[in-house]
């Protein structure tokens, strides 16, 4: 279906942009450590739930696939 193509696409993207931010954001070199810190924890914070958004939708369609069989 693509729908769940799309869904897949969607979080994969999600994961990669915030990846891509965080990495910039500790690569800055004229931000203070606190700022730093407090930006990278927000944006692991972020990536944690996309990350968790994954996993069920991957179990969402598990339990589906073993439904059908």
């Amino acid at each position: 279906m693509r729908i769940i193509n799309i869904i897949n696409n969607e979080l994969i993207v999600k994961k990669q942009k915030l990846e891509s931010e965080l990495e910039r954001v500790l690569n800055i070199q004229n931000i203070s450590v606190e700022e730093k810190l407090k930006e990278s924890l927000k944006l692991i914070n972020k990536l944690s739930m996309v990350n968790q958004s994954f996993v069920t939708w991957e179990s969402y369609q598990q339990s589906e696939n073993n439904k059908e069989k």
